[in-house]
């Protein structure tokens, strides 16, 4: 009998009501995560050591070093240094002592002339400002950070403040300069006091190229595996570490907010053109333009990144160049976007039959109610062939059917046909609009198979339990 008429023939969809509250990684694991990092170690041997942290609120997910790396390696971190630095701000921002669309010309009076008068620090921070992207003096340890700031007021706009893109270092330095002007007290000072102090961070700093009373603002920071992770944590937390609040979740918000949407771009070393929050990039937003994943990244391939989707955060240490280990790291992002479980989905049971290589089903958003950007995902299928994803009641206990294992049941419909690519993923859109809270249902893929092992020529994922939430 064909496969897929085998399938028809067993009905239609019944639903249950249930609320599941989880975020997990259920019958899926992060096994594929070290083999990525281990042939990057292998790629590049004097460059490609690395370790990679992964976290829930409260729970530690993974955590591997490769390589000459340790959790504690403390590397320079270039551009993620970005993000810590608008964390600086923001916290000035929380207390009342800056305003992001105070004009930097308000404490700096040499910027208030000309189109330069309508820079603001929110510019500064989302590389808006008309401001050239880089110059010698931001690297000039001889003078100071407000000496820089000054220097730096000669120079010519490229554009009209607020009309374009270009990724750079000098805005973020202005920024920094008022920082100091509005506290009195040096950015190394800021940064112990309102940042690494509070997370207890024991290894970052802003001298990752040297001590220099002219701190680079925009990337000269140190760091380490954990001490960047309790950064990123606190971020993905609202603004709060192990109960103290460092900044608050309007901030975090704020930060975590794409700011340059629209805007023409003159420059940028992002792979995809991402569009810029405040010191950190948006790579992932949904269908209302919401922040599903963020990332701080350096030139030398350190990043930290606040993962909404499925409420974690992550690290990734190494010393190397961000265009040669970037292409690991997005496969590790895909690793754990095939492991991790949103909140509303569980997993049922497992793949069948077990001589075949176990298929993975997921699912790429939380299940809330009304979500039209929610949609399953199938990893490790069966490549280039194709498949059918089916829908029923949760069955827990599964149900025998020759050599597989359904997991929905009594009644069965296929509700779509898939094919998987050349790396066994599948992808189906499944909006959850008109869907209200409180229902319950399951689904399972089931592949043609290539293995000779089967009885029905057929293998099926472990099935996936869907819980609507609010």
């Amino acid at each position: 009998m064909n496969p897929l008429a085998l399938l028809r023939t067993l009905g239609v969809v019944t639903f249950l009501a249930t609320f599941v509250l989880a975020q997990s990684i259920g019958c899926h694991d992060f096994g594929g995560v070290a083999p990525i990092a281990q042939q990057l170690v292998a790629d590049a041997p004097a460059f490609g050591s690395n370790a990679v942290r992964l976290e829930l609120p409260g729970h530690l997910l993974y955590e591997q070093s490769f390589g000459t790396f340790t959790p504690t390696t403390q590397v320079p971190i270039a551009s993620a240094t970005k993000t810590l630095s608008a964390a600086v701000l923001m916290s000035l921002v929380d207390d009342g002592l800056l305003g992001l669309d105070d004009r930097v010309g308000l404490y700096l009076p040499e910027w208030n002339t000309g189109l330069k008068a309508l820079i603001t620090l929110r510019m500064c921070f989302t590389h808006t400002s008309g401001m050239q992207a880089n110059d010698p003096a931001v690297m000039d340890d001889t003078i100071t950070l407000r000496q820089a700031a000054a220097q730096l007021a000669t120079k010519p706009l490229q554009y009209v403040p607020g009309t374009r893109f270009l990724y750079g270092s000098l805005s973020m330095h202005i920024a920094g300069a008022v920082c100091e002007v509005v506290t009195g007290q040096t950015w190394a000072v800021l940064f112990a006091q309102r940042i690494a102090n509070p997370l207890q961070l024991v290894a970052t700093d802003y001298d990752g190229f040297g001590v220099t009373p002219n701190p680079r603002i925009d990337g000269g920071a140190q760091s380490t595996l954990r001490d960047y992770a309790r950064f990123v944590g606190m971020l993905r937390d609202g603004g709060v570490w192990n109960g103290v609040q460092v900044l608050s979740a309007q901030s975090v918000d704020t930060m975590l907010t794409a700011q340059t949407v629209g805007l023409p771009v003159l420059g940028t070393p992002h792979p995809y053109n991402a569009p810029y929050g405040i010191g950190i990039w948006i790579d992932r937003r949904d269908s209302q333009g919401r922040t599903l994943f963020a990332t701080g990244a350096g030139a030398f391939g350190f990043a930290g990144w606040i993962d909404r989707a499925h409420g974690m955060s992550g690290t990734f240490s190494i010393q190397y160049l961000n265009q040669l280990s970037y292409p690991y790291l997005e496969r590790i992002f895909g690793e754990i976007d095939a492991a991790m479980l949103p909140a509303g989905a569980s997993c049922l049971g497992a793949a069948s039959p077990a001589c075949a290589a176990p298929v993975w089903m997921n699912s790429t958003l939380p299940a809330t109610t009304g979500n039209a950007d929610f949609a399953l995902r199938v990893d490790r299928a069966p490549a280039g062939l194709p498949g059918a994803l089916v829908l029923g009641d949760p069955l827990p206990g599964g149900l025998p059917l020759f050599d597989l294992t359904a997991f929905v049941g009594p009644q069965l419909s296929v509700v779509a046909g898939l094919v998987a690519d050349a790396s066994g993923h599948a992808t189906l859109p499944v909006p959850l609009t008109g869907v209200p809270a409180g229902l319950s249902f399951g689904l399972q893929s089931v592949w043609l198979s290539p293995s000779t092992c089967t009885q029905l020529g057929l293998q099926a994922s472990h099935g996936l339990r869907l819980d609507v939430l609010p």
